[in-house]
């Protein structure tokens, strides 16, 4: 340490000045630059409207508008939006698409995985199924792929959805809960299924209820969370470590109540808990959801701020540590130990 009286607050401050002076505005707020491979329709919106040719090359032009009501699809949709965004050339965009690969922050593998397993997957112990086959077809075309084996995949975005994954895993907390909310009053507690009608009237309860519960053990793509935001209906969640989106951008503690694994399952004590929030508190939170909940909605064209240009937001802000990693990973003689 230095004794004496230099005013660090003063050069520190215009160093930072110094520092965002020579980073132009455009620089700082530029779009992310997305290099969107051309596969055949087979690999995406052909998996969903039958009317493509599986060679067809998918277009702006002839791209379809979404139309489909199958629940599962709805959940699952995260791989259609994307690659809508991206097809896209109207103004104000977080990503763009760009026709140079060179010039891409990162590359998008536009496969409708969770589409693929609904449509082509009619058991578990199915085999050589075509599903397998899309999948087969990416990794070898990947492999070839000269951007792929430059960056060995660390700037590829492949949305992966379908909860499959994690099948074995699911339920294990909310089947607990189950027995202890079960029968207390003001507490709806029912299992919905993934049709139309099952979104229908858990929409309508989540609309009329102060609190909805999103217990662990679910899967990261359970929607329940987001319909619960954009209802308006503050989120209880029930988890010791769930990572949540945009928590970069937004407080959760802000529109949100929190329990541990072990909290939730001590009988009465979640409802209590909720009973001594008060009306106030509660109004606060409500309004923070009305103000956030355009971040948990997709649209077509992507409107500010929507959930897919949130997505390519947290998307971009990896891009420096992507691009960190793959040149270490070029001057390095022996692994690297951060990769």
């Amino acid at each position: 340490m230095l004794a004496g009286t230099l005013d660090y607050k003063s050069h520190l401050a215009s160093f930072l000045q110094l520092r965002d002076a020579a980073l132009p505005c455009s620089e700082r707020s530029s779009p992310l630059r997305v290099y969107m491979y051309d596969l055949p329709a087979r690999f995406n919106i052909g998996l969903m409207d039958p009317e493509f040719g599986a060679n067809e090359t998918v277009t702006a032009a002839n791209f379809p508008a979404w139309r489909w009501k199958h629940g599962l699809w709805r959940q699952h949709s995260v791989e259609y939006w994307m690659m809508a965004s991206l097809m896209y050339e109207g103004d104000d965009r977080v990503a763009v698409r760009v026709s140079d690969p060179v010039s891409a922050d990162v590359f998008v593998v536009p496969f409708f995985s969770s589409a693929s397993f609904d449509l082509h997957v009619k058991s578990m112990r199915a085999v050589n199924t075509v599903d397998e086959k899309l999948q087969v077809e990416i990794v070898n075309f990947l492999r070839v792929s000269e951007y792929w084996k430059r960056s060995g995949g660390r700037d590829h975005v492949i949305p992966v959805h379908h909860p499959n994954a994690f099948r074995h895993h699911r339920g294990k907390i909310r089947g607990k809960l189950h027995k202890i909310l079960s029968g207390i009053e003001d507490v709806v507690y029912d299992e919905a299924h993934a049709s139309q009608e099952g979104f229908k009237a858990s929409t309508e309860q989540m609309r009329s209820s102060k609190f909805c519960l999103h217990p662990a053990g679910d899967t990261p793509s359970s929607c329940r969370l987001f319909d619960a935001i954009v209802s308006h209906c503050v989120p209880v969640i029930v988890s010791n470590k769930i990572e949540l989106p945009y928590e970069s951008e937004l407080d959760y503690n802000e529109f949100s109540i929190f329990f541990s694994d072990d909290e939730a399952l001590i009988p009465g004590y979640v409802v209590s808990k909720l009973r001594e929030i008060s009306k106030e508190k509660w109004t606060t939170m409500w309004f923070k959801l009305k103000t956030i909940a355009h971040h948990f909605k997709f649209e077509y064209p992507p409107k500010k701020d929507d959930a897919v240009n949130m997505i390519w937001k947290q998307v971009r802000q990896k891009v420096p540590a992507i691009k960190l990693s793959v040149h270490r990973s070029r001057r390095l003689k022996i692994p690297d130990r951060w990769r």
